[in-house]
């Protein structure tokens, strides 16, 4: 149950959680990091730090004292698209989080000295990001899924463009992007939504400017791509994957469902193929992300360098089962099962719901409620998915990125293995 209006030209969403003592309230701004100058890039990022050390009325101190001190959870994130503040709190302490969340978002201090000092902050990000051999694959892969667009670049920026960030360009962002227009505050718990409406009425609004997500959709990618970057460590990662669904895209839930069945959990089939029937590696995983107008279905895995070859081969006769072989009911059932149970907890806490309710909006312009979700992911079938299958998993465009201790001559070799199930 959720309620959506319009107030001072801001969406406003709440749903109530009743007879529980927190409520969770955040700020989602419908911009992120695919919305820069490609020379800033890393400014929405850099800019969501800043937010957090001061505004007209609280220092950043005072921010954290008023929130954290009182027992309660603040943070933010910088996504390609969405720019987020929140905050999970006693109810009775409602009030003044909500006053200092939106003075930060509208009114940043965005000091010279405090710029100067973050910018070090985000360079020491940048490479603690890279230094981890999961997510520096991750970003390979990205690269390789939307070459030369800005759904392929970092979030955070690259340490050239972020040491070029000026306040002028902050303040510009800010000024440009955190309007009424492209802001939704959403909030769950047990409140009265009057205490919100009254907070969101005093801030400005009537901007002129209203954002245009003028976003230019990524060209069609052929070929096998592939990076290995060559690290000394004890395993390698492995990341690779395909261009999935977008947000728009009605095999959304289908995506889902497909990436539960193969690498969702410990019941998948790549966790009983490659993990309990091989001992190839500790963790593999499959995900489905989706973004406004395009997405990724990806398969991850460390593992020994000994094993690389035959983990890939398993992995991609998986993958081919799906696009071969019809899904069995019981298995149908109990990834839609997993799928509604994930849903359902994440809808059970305050937190969760204001996530979901603010990202849904953002994406779709709508809210979907549990219901409508559980109707469109039980009238998925069997066949939907094989087709999906088929639609996703083109060997001939698969792209893939490697970290570790790679001899030469791997490229070959996996590019063999690739060949060799795109011509099954």
């Amino acid at each position: 149950m959720h309620e959506i209006k319009k107030i001072n030209g801001i969406t406003f969403i709440f749903s109530p959680v009743r007879d529980v003592e927190t409520v969770s309230a955040g700020i989602f701004i419908g911009s992120g990091a695919r919305n820069e100058p490609a020379p800033l890039k890393g400014l929405a990022h850099f800019l969501e730090h800043l937010v957090f050390k001061g505004s007209r009325k609280y220092s950043y101190r005072q921010v954290k004292r008023e929130i954290e001190g009182r027992g309660g959870i603040l943070n933010g994130f910088t996504s390609q698209e969405i720019t987020a503040y929140y905050a999970t709190t006693l109810r009775k302490n409602l009030d003044k989080t909500l006053d200092i969340l939106l003075d930060m978002v509208y009114y940043p201090r965005l000091n010279p000295a405090d710029i100067s000092r973050e910018r070090q902050v985000v360079l020491e990000e940048i490479k603690m990001y890279n230094d981890l051999p999961a997510s520096r694959a991750g970003m390979l892969l990205d690269r390789l899924i939307w070459p030369g667009h800005p759904l392929g670049q970092e979030v955070t920026g690259e340490p050239a463009t972020v040491k070029h960030i000026k306040r002028a360009d902050l303040a510009r962002f800010q000024a440009q992007r955190y309007v009424n227009s492209d802001i939704v505050v959403s909030l769950s718990g047990d409140v009265d939504e009057r205490i919100v409406a009254g907070a969101l009425l005093s801030r400005k609004g009537g901007q002129r400017f209203k954002p245009q997500h003028t976003d230019v959709a990524p060209l069609v990618i052929k070929g096998v791509g592939m990076t290995l970057e060559r690290r000394s460590l004890q395993q390698v990662q492995l990341v690779f994957g395909f261009r999935g669904p977008s947000y728009a895209d009605q095999g959304r839930f289908t995506a889902e469902l497909l990436s539960v069945i193969l690498g969702g959990n410990m019941s998948s089939r790549l966790f009983e193929a490659v993990r309990e029937k091989q001992g190839l590696c500790y963790d593999i995983a499959s995900e489905a992300r989706r973004h406004r107008d395009s997405g990724l279905f990806a398969v991850n895995t460390g593992l020994d360098l000994s094993n690389v070859e035959r983990a890939l081969k398993s992995i991609l006769k998986e993958l081919a089962r799906l696009k071969n072989d019809a899904v069995p009911r019981l298995e149908l059932r109990r990834a839609k099962d997993y799928l509604l149970g994930h849903l359902a907890m994440t809808l059970e806490k305050p937190q969760g719901r204001m996530f979901f309710l603010a990202e849904s909006f953002l994406a779709l312009g709508r809210v979907y409620d549990f219901d409508e979700i559980s109707s469109m992911i039980e009238d998925i079938t069997s066949p939907q998915l094989t087709d999906l299958a088929n639609n996703i998993f083109d060997f001939k465009a698969l792209r893939l990125a490697g970290v570790g201790k790679f001899p030469e001559g791997m490229e070959n070799k996996i590019n063999a293995i690739i060949r060799g199930r795109a011509n099954a």
